[in-house]
């Protein structure tokens, strides 16, 4: 039986706190920075000043609330689009059985190896000639593109473990297809599509590549490309009003992960359990 030993325990407790320290110090850093004065913003100290001003300052700016706004309708509604097609695809490879089911799971899992980069080459090209360049649903649409091969793997996985002899009991009590499925198979799926939601979330709300190809306009940037044009530039980089938009950018998803982080640890254990 392996033992903890007190050289592995000085190991583990020096790598976690080496690990943690390159994971929270840039987001402690950051924080510190959006505090401080300008006077004071390349000073090496740690939490020496509280000043809010560069936070209302940011936030007074109408122009950063339309990119905050246009970021949240984008995230919103990728994640929510994402987790509704992901759970159908899901559950229809995992539980019924049709003609060229395995092609279709293949070619879904193939798209994954292909770039970022790449995949934007193919979907410019077609958004340009439906004339839905510089609109959010181009790229709500592309997110959507991007996060269905991972939901819709993650959620037949998760789906596979739900046991057979639970549908047969319910056709057996006069269930339908789409009674079975809404109210008994999918409520026991909530762990993975929450990870899914919060994947899907995460991806759209700190994207910038599509966001800056995709859109053109002030009044449809979001979030991570707004900032960009906003605080650099070539007469100068607003470094303190970077990072406290980046403060403000970063409550959303703390606070999903805070709150939902129990459903995405067991969506994730539990989808990675049968492929």
């Amino acid at each position: 039986m392996f033992q903890k030993t007190l050289g592995f325990r000085i190991f583990f407790w020096s790598f976690l706190l080496v690990i943690g320290f390159f994971a929270f110090f840039p987001q402690l850093w950051m924080i510190s920075t959006s505090l401080k004065p300008a006077t004071e913003m390349f000073s090496f100290s740690f939490f020496k000043y509280f000043d809010f001003s560069n936070l209302k300052r940011v936030l007074s700016d109408r122009t950063f609330l339309t990119y905050l706004r246009n970021g949240i309708v984008v995230a919103v509604a990728s994640s929510v689009c994402s987790t509704v097609v992901s759970v159908l695809a899901g559950y229809s490879f995992s539980k019924f059985r049709f003609k060229g089911r395995k092609t279709v799971m293949a070619l879904i899992m193939v798209s994954q190896a292909f770039p970022q980069g790449l995949l934007l080459l193919s979907l410019y090209p077609m958004m340009q000639k439906v004339g839905m360049l510089d609109t959010l649903p181009s790229i709500i649409l592309a997110y959507i593109a991007f996060t269905l091969p991972v939901g819709t793997w993650t959620l037949k996985a998760y789906f596979d473990q739900v046991p057979q002899s639970l549908m047969e009991a319910a056709r057996v009590d006069g269930s339908s297809e789409w009674r079975t499925m809404f109210q008994i198979i999918i409520p026991l799926a909530v762990p993975g599509m929450m990870t899914i939601a919060i994947y899907s979330f995460v991806w759209a709300w700190n994207d910038l590549l599509y966001a800056l190809t995709l859109i053109s306009s002030t009044a449809n940037r979001t979030l991570a490309s707004g900032m960009v044009f906003t605080f650099t530039g070539e007469g100068g980089n607003d470094w303190i009003g970077m990072m406290a938009a980046s403060v403000i950018a970063s409550i959303p998803v703390a606070a999903i992960f805070v709150f939902l982080q129990r459903y995405f640890i067991a969506g994730l254990t539990a989808g990675a359990v049968k492929g």
